[in-house]
């Protein structure tokens, strides 16, 4: 389960840090606006730099040493799927998040089922009518 919470924080400081923008943020107003002890805030900032969503300026604010947070250029890239996956319903689905974040069980998604089941019912459909003409031959 922290798993999936520290997952849910990530993004929360992502979208924090993507509209601070070029001039960034300082690391404790993040820690403020999501109400996040600064030491567990820190390990989760140093992640997301060793994985090179944001950049860590060390400056000195108010007599103390702190950094501010900027996004990386890896945070704006826009992600295209390949096209053989332009038809998954997951992908454009308003509920994917509550899925990654196991509100919701796509075992249970008609959207996803009507999508893995639609060839089946298409090959039922045409040997259904394959049989309901030649038995009309007869």
């Amino acid at each position: 389960m922290s798993g999936e919470i520290s997952d849910i924080i990530e993004r929360k400081i992502l979208e924090i840090i993507k509209k601070a923008g070029k001039e960034g943020i300082l690391q404790r107003e993040i820690w403020h606006k999501i109400d996040l002890d600064s030491r567990r805030g820190h390990k989760i900032l140093r992640r997301l730099e060793a994985q090179g969503y944001i950049v860590r300026e060390p400056v000195i604010h108010k007599g103390r040493k702190t950094y501010i947070v900027r996004p990386a250029a890896r945070l704006f890239i826009k992600f295209r799927l390949p096209p053989e996956l332009d038809d998954v319903p997951c992908f454009y689905c308003e509920f994917l998040p509550q899925c990654y974040e196991g509100y919701r069980n796509p075992l249970e998604c008609e959207k996803l089922k009507n999508w893995l089941e639609a060839p089946f019912t298409a090959q039922l459909k045409v040997e259904l009518g394959a049989k309901i003409r030649h038995g009309s031959e007869n």
